[in-house]
């Protein structure tokens, strides 16, 4: 069937490598390309409503677990926290949803609504696939960078400073299913709460993950922070919160693990005027946080 001129030639192939999407969405009529880093997004009107297309980078490819992102994105679904797939490739990792309307500007009671969100994914008891172990991300995320890049002074003091950080060892502790990456981009404030897309990352993790990762990326103040998490207790999950020090200490260690990621992308060969400076404003982030904890001989991964 053929598409009509506008649309965007990744729409186009998409829908012509995966014709079922016919079945599905009918005729793609209009295609407009959504922000984001990691894959790209368009909102499709078609013949059978308004979607959203998501279609993976292809540096993303043998690094996410599609099988598993599928399994948990339906439980979240079931807990009325994901949009339900429409269609799911785990081959391709191609997903579609219906597409909703997102408040622009988000709502004041954003924090709110956010950390509501997290308690009732934090304490659904359901069991994602997949364990998020931010020290083992971090390693596996510097095993792949090149130690003969120009670059590699870029990240060496980051690395040896959450190695050193890193000696004592770990207890076990409380995993609940996290979304991993509750980020602006895939938190959609819509009337009445937020869907939470993009469960790429989703896995089992202690609960500071996904709260430490939202105030970081939110970029929450002090005041926006405090209804945040009283947003989280108060839904239930009171017993979940970490303390203060755990959660700053998590804050540092998001933040590495975005400069990594980051630099990942400019070794990859990806745009340097996007990735580096964000790589560099994460990478000295994480440092000045960590600069707190430095030469504490204390277990500094679950405070």
């Amino acid at each position: 069937m053929p598409l009509v001129p506008q649309l965007h030639p990744d729409v186009t192939a998409a829908f012509a490598a995966h014709p079922e999407l016919y079945n599905l969405c009918g005729r793609p009529i209009e295609a407009d390309a959504q922000s984001g880093l990691t894959n790209r997004v368009f909102r499709v009107g078609a013949e059978r409503g308004v979607f959203f297309l998501r279609l993976p980078c292809p540096e993303a490819a043998g690094v996410i677990d599609r099988v598993a992102e599928a399994h948990n994105l339906n439980l979240a679904s079931a807990n009325e926290l994901a949009l339900p797939p429409i269609y799911c490739d785990v081959a391709s990792g191609i997903l579609v949803t219906r597409a909703v309307t997102v408040l622009e500007p988000p709502p004041a009671d954003l924090p709110e609504q956010l950390g509501a969100a997290l308690a009732r994914l934090h304490t659904s008891g359901t069991r994602f696939q997949g364990h998020i172990d931010p020290q083992a991300i971090f390693r596996a995320q510097a095993a792949r960078l090149p130690l003969s890049s120009t670059l590699s002074a870029e990240w060496r003091e980051l690395c040896r400073t959450i190695e050193a950080l890193a000696e004592a060892k770990r207890p076990d502790t409380l995993l609940v299913p996290s979304h991993g990456d509750p980020s602006p981009g895939n938190c959609l404030p819509v009337a009445g709460g937020v869907w939470l897309i993009d469960w790429e990352y989703s896995a089992m993790a202690v609960p500071a993950w996904d709260l430490a990762y939202a105030l970081v990326e939110h970029d929450f103040g002090e005041v926006e922070e405090g209804s945040f998490l009283k947003s989280y207790c108060m839904a239930g999950a009171a017993d979940l919160c970490p303390a203060s020090a755990q959660l700053a200490l998590m804050k540092a260690r998001c933040d590495a693990v975005s400069a990594l990621w980051a630099f990942e992308q400019v070794a990859a060969g990806r745009d340097r005027s996007v990735f580096l400076p964000f790589a560099r404003a994460r990478r000295d982030r994480a440092l000045r946080r960590l600069q707190d904890f430095a030469g504490r001989s204390v277990d500094l991964w679950h405070l």
